[in-house]
């Protein structure tokens, strides 16, 4: 970038964001300033994932594995072994190793530390503008795109990048959905007043049984929490625990195997099979190649996948600690958790409490629960028609952004630049992570979001003119 004032705009400050940054700041010698957006201070650097402080919400990726730099896959690693004083935690974590699953706060440190570094070390003339407020609405003109901030504030910048992670979950559909206003729902599951709310409760329903129920699961655990924990999953999946080993030589040649889900299902199921491995490192094995296999399926293809196995690939792919698991399993045992396996029909407030109608899967006969609260633990609301949210609302009325054919992200093209409404691609909107979902189904975890936040600083430093 040569013009003196350029200036790129990241809405969002959580990992993805704060990677970006940090790039564009160790890469560029010109003039630049980055302006990093954030509406929640607590989050700043971090987003929601990283920003918790309980130790008891371990990471799902070993510590080797989770460098945000993909030219040095040992620099978080080295950075842990730098803090293990304040890093170990027992019985969480006991030891520093790079099998070891650390506290998500010891994450949110390192991306922090990061971001200030590159900040310190950044080139004359570059600059970092931390810009606590929420954008509520962009304009496009000629000169570039101007950010509306909540506070009545504008931002005026060349370049604009959506690093908006992941939103909260939908509501599940109901015939009367007024029970969603009520002070005994919390829809989302990662306010921390929904969890002290919770706490002062003698029963809870948590929708959902993924990585989210877990994290609830335990953190009442660990507060001592002594009332019934009901949780309800659609088809009665349950998360399952990683075991390390080394990789398995897996690999789907979509050249020569018809790209379709029951082929690479059947391939995967074979290996698996004839080799006698353990399934998760088949799986471990196929996630560097899984944004190229997913591109290679026609739109029919991914809806299949979606419809039948979508499930099934998040509860294998995405797996527990052990020492998670583990906990999780005693809970199961004492009997102060407590599974069910159906859909919610209804909700009908009785006295102080919320009465919850389920419909059971495969039985003939409902069942009900009387519980003090309801946490809605299911996965992220990916349909940005559907989110309530000004930005995206004026987004999606200008037209400057679509979804995805599958409704799982943003349309964007292989640079991370947004498609609009109108089928054009913009040189002036980008994004990364979670919105790129439907475009790459990997891009949500740090090994994905780092290569992106890397490839993309290097398309907007590459721009000649802004």
């Amino acid at each position: 970038m040569t013009n003196p004032q350029a200036s790129i705009a990241i809405v969002g400050a959580g990992c993805s964001g704060t990677l970006l940054a940090a790039h564009l700041l160790k890469k560029t010698t010109n003039a630049l300033t980055v302006y990093l957006v954030e509406r929640n201070p607590q989050q700043y650097g971090k987003g929601v994932a990283y920003s918790t402080s309980a130790s008891c919400h371990l990471l799902n990726v070993p510590a080797g594995n989770m460098s945000a730099f993909p030219e040095d896959p040992g620099h978080f690693f080295k950075w842990a072994q730098q803090n293990e004083k304040k890093l170990l935690c027992p019985p969480w974590v006991t030891e520093i190793v790079p099998s070891a699953f650390l506290p998500r706060r010891s994450y949110g440190e390192y991306l922090c530390q990061i971001l200030e570094e590159a900040d310190k070390t950044a080139a004359a003339g570059m600059r970092l503008q931390r810009v606590i407020d929420e954008v509520v609405d962009v304009r496009l003109d000629s000169k570039g795109v101007e950010l509306q901030l909540a506070s009545g504030a504008k931002l005026l910048a060349d370049r604009i990048v959506l690093a908006l992670g992941n939103f909260p979950p939908g509501n599940p559909k109901v015939a009367d959905p007024r029970f969603y206003n009520s002070m005994r729902y919390y829809g989302n599951p990662w306010l921390p007043e929904a969890y002290e709310a919770v706490l002062n409760t003698e029963s809870c329903l948590l929708i959902g049984s993924g990585l989210t129920m877990a994290d609830w699961c335990i953190n009442l655990k660990r507060a001592g929490y002594a009332g019934a924990i009901h949780v309800l999953s659609r088809r009665g999946l349950w998360p399952k625990a990683h075991k390390l080993a080394p990789p398995a030589d897996f690999s789907i040649d979509s050249d020569l195997l018809r790209p379709t889900v029951r082929n690479w299902l059947h391939t995967l199921r074979a290996y698996i099979r004839g080799s006698d491995c353990n399934w998760r490192y088949a799986m471990d094995a196929l996630r560097p190649s899984t944004q190229r296999l997913w591109k290679t399926l026609s739109v029919v293809e991914q809806r299949r996948f979606l419809r039948h196995l979508r499930p099934y690939w998040d509860l294998h792919r995405h797996r527990l600690a052990p020492q998670i698991a583990g906990q999780l399993n005693a809970l199961l045992q004492s009997g102060q958790l407590i599974r069910h396996v159906g859909r919610i029909l209804n909700y009908q407030t009785i006295g102080e409490r919320v009465e919850v109608a389920l419909k059971v899967r495969n039985a003939t006969e409902n069942n009900k629960v009387l519980v003090d609260a309801v946490v809605n633990c299911a996965g992220s609301e990916s349909d940005y028609r559907k989110l309530d949210q000004p930005l995206i609302k004026n987004l999606l009325e200008q037209k400057l952004i679509c979804t995805d054919a599958l409704a799982l992200g943003l349309m964007a093209d292989a640079d991370g630049a947004l498609i609009g409404g109108d089928g054009e691609t913009s040189n002036k909107l980008y994004t990364l992570g979670p919105p790129q979902k439907g475009m790459l189904w990997e891009s949500t975890a740090v090994p994905e979001l780092r290569v992106q936040a890397m490839k993309l600083a290097d398309v907007l430093l590459a721009i000649p003119e802004v």
